[in-house]
């Protein structure tokens, strides 16, 4: 129960208690008076009639003495009435038989009043002739005690009432900044650092909301600073200072991670861009112009990347940048190499120059090696050289890719028969606890070959068709779901950044989740930290839904682009999967693991779990165990096996 429904019923009791107590003294004072009044009116009455009848007894006028009776006793206000002689022979005798109307038994009986009589002497000079005795009767006395009580009753609920009313709105007024104060404690646990500026008078309150305040500034700066060190560190370790691109260092863990990742990678396209003639160019024209030139070659290719699926740019060397296209086929790898050729020469426009750079391109796949593919590249590279300004070559050793168009065909073809295949990978916990599965698509090729799942989900956004896509995980999903003797099962499906910025297919989960309202908390839907960036307000929005009937959201891939922490707060995610690339060999990169604590510390700060991904071996297994992190991924614990 909250405290202001506590304060509530206390006061509604205390009240109640008060005004009852104040009602049965009323009528307890009100009975007292009443028999007071009962008695004294009895005693004045004997008296007065007594003396009235003085004359007549002498004279033993029977006839006169009962009318002057008949008159006092006829009110009605008296019981008996008894005229005696001295020598106790009845004179007079009255008794009045009437019932109390109009006054509940259980009243009369509750509320007892005591009977008044009194007794006068008549005597006739010095001589007694007579007693008189006269009995009160209590009729009147219920009525004016039950009249005086129902309406001490009223009186007592219309003023406990108001009293209530007026009591709850004063409370209401002085909880109103506790209110604001638990309001603030919930965001604070939401990831949110209010500060309140309605500061209440009462000292106490004042006291409470100005320390939630201060802890709350002091929360964010905290955050803020180990948010902007981590960011600072891992700038510092992966990233070139000047263009802001990633290293050699960042881009070969990048590579590497993608050359050996079974389900997301695996084959793709490296680009090496050399820029030309560039140690002239800085003797004509300065060093400070040749570095405005690298950074403004970074931005382009930066940009060109957001158009590329999963792509990175590095700066490899002092002349020498590199794009690593994941996935990507020759025709793609084509186009991006005519983009970036086309704003080269747009760039040698600009500075006058007849070329700034050169272009070769190496294919990869699961079996290569990264210094292998930089010599592929490098051989691709002279060939573009000799082909002339600003060109590019492509060195493609791979013979199993497929054009756009059959592409579209096969996946349009799986999609309308059924023909995709899903396995699960499991995400384990602590203890070995199942957190959750992964799950990774199958499709066969023409051949019956097995097709990268990656492969398949990036050319599925790529020609535009991922709605349907991830329409159909997830109504796979649910129907797993739905039909599984565990109902503890649990069923990450990876969203792609194309759906995250549809509004239809945000309105099209909705309706999903709510028609499937009872396993939506079952489902996981992992988003890349890619297509965070891109889409920001609409990640906002899917998470919003998502969390709105109870599904969780991790953020895949963290840690390949420069997301800031403060994207995580903002976001509400519930887990963050630390990219493979900080993951292998994590036992002995001694950076690395730095890093990860910190990432780990300020997720765990901010109500996030933390998941690595790509565990292959036991040693990197027990460095993250050591940092803390809540749940691990990879062929250490298990291969994707068929759904059972």
């Amino acid at each position: 129960m909250t405290l202001s429904r506590q304060l509530y019923a206390l006061i509604f009791f205390i009240s109640a208690a008060m005004g009852t107590g104040s009602l049965l003294i009323s009528i307890d004072n009100t009975r007292s008076y009443l028999v007071l009044q009962l008695a004294s009116q009895t005693q004045n009455a004997v008296d007065s009639l007594g003396l009235s009848l003085v004359p007549h007894i002498k004279n033993h006028d029977v006839v006169i003495m009962d009318t002057m009776v008949n008159a006092v006793f006829d009110s009605g206000y008296y019981k008996s009435l008894s005229l005696k002689s001295m020598s106790g022979e009845s004179i007079i005798e009255r008794e009045n038989t009437t019932s109390i109307e109009g006054v509940p038994q259980w009243f009369i009986q509750a509320l007892s009043l005591q009977t008044a009589h009194a007794d006068s002497v008549i005597t006739t000079g010095w001589t007694q002739s007579g007693t008189l005795r006269l009995t009160a009767h209590p009729g009147f006395a219920y009525k004016k005690l039950w009249q005086t009580s129902i309406e001490i009753l009223w009186w007592s609920i219309l003023a406990f009432f108001i009293s209530f009313i007026a009591a709850l709105f004063i409370l209401k007024t002085i909880l109103k900044p506790l209110h604001a104060v638990e309001a603030q404690a919930l965001a604070i646990c939401d990831r949110d650092f209010p500060v309140l500026t309605d500061i209440p008078k009462t000292r106490e309150l004042r006291q409470v909301v100005e320390a939630m305040n201060k802890m709350a500034i002091k929360l964010q700066r905290f955050v803020s600073i180990l948010t902007e060190r981590a960011e600072k560190y891992r700038k510092q370790a992966h990233y070139d200072e000047m263009t802001h691109l990633m290293n050699r260092t960042g881009f070969k863990a990048i590579a590497e991670n993608t050359i050996k990742d079974h389900e997301h990678g695996g084959t793709g396209f490296v680009a090496v861009i050399r820029l030309a003639g560039f140690a002239d160019y800085n003797k004509i024209h300065g060093h400070q112009a040749g570095d405005d030139v690298l950074r403004v070659l970074s931005k382009q290719l930066d940009k060109l990347c957001e158009n590329y699926h999963d792509s990175i740019a590095a700066r490899i060397g002092g002349v020498d940048f590199a794009v690593i296209l994941p996935l990507a086929e020759s025709d793609t790898a084509h186009a991006f190499a005519r983009e970036l050729s086309h704003s080269l020469d747009g760039l040698s426009s600009n500075l006058g120059v007849s070329g700034i750079a050169h272009i070769g391109l190496a294919s990869f796949d699961q079996e290569s090696r990264f210094g292998d593919i930089l010599a592929d590249a490098d051989t691709a590279l002279a060939t573009a050289q000799r082909q002339g300004d600003n060109e590019y070559n492509l060195l493609n050793k791979r013979s199993d890719a497929m054009g756009n168009q059959a592409w579209r065909e096969l996946i349009e073809h799986a999609l309308a028969h059924n023909s995709i295949h899903f396995i699960t990978q499991p995400v384990m916990g602590k203890k070995s606890h199942l957190l959750y599965s992964e799950l990774l698509m199958r499709v066969h090729d023409a051949a019956g070959k097995d097709i990268s799942p990656g492969s398949f989900t990036a050319m599925a956004e790529r020609l535009e068709l991922h709605e349907q896509l991830d329409h159909f995980a997830i109504e796979q999903a649910t129907d797993m779901l739905e039909t599984a003797c565990d109902r503890s099962m649990a069923l990450g499906i990876n969203i792609s950044t194309g759906s995250i910025k549809s509004f239809a297919f945000s309105s099209w989960l909705e309706k999903h989740l709510q028609a499937h309202e009872k396993i939506a908390g079952q489902l996981l839907f992992e988003i890349t930290e890619h297509g965070i960036l891109q889409s920001h307000a609409e990640a906002h929005r899917f998470v919003a839904i998502a969390h709105a009937h109870g599904a969780r959201v991790v953020l895949e891939h963290f840690g390949t682009r420069l997301s800031s922490f403060q994207t995580l707060r903002e976001l509400k995610l519930d887990y963050i999967k630390l990219d493979g690339s900080y993951i292998r060999h994590i036992a002995d990169n001694s950076d690395n693991r730095f890093f990860l604590q910190t990432v780990t510390d300020i997720a765990h700060g901010l109500d996030i779990q933390v998941i690595a991904e790509h565990v292959e071996c036991e040693q990197d297994y027990l460095a993250l165990q050591a940092l803390g992190i809540n749940a691990m991924q990879g062929y250490y614990f298990a291969e994707p096996q068929p759904i059972r």
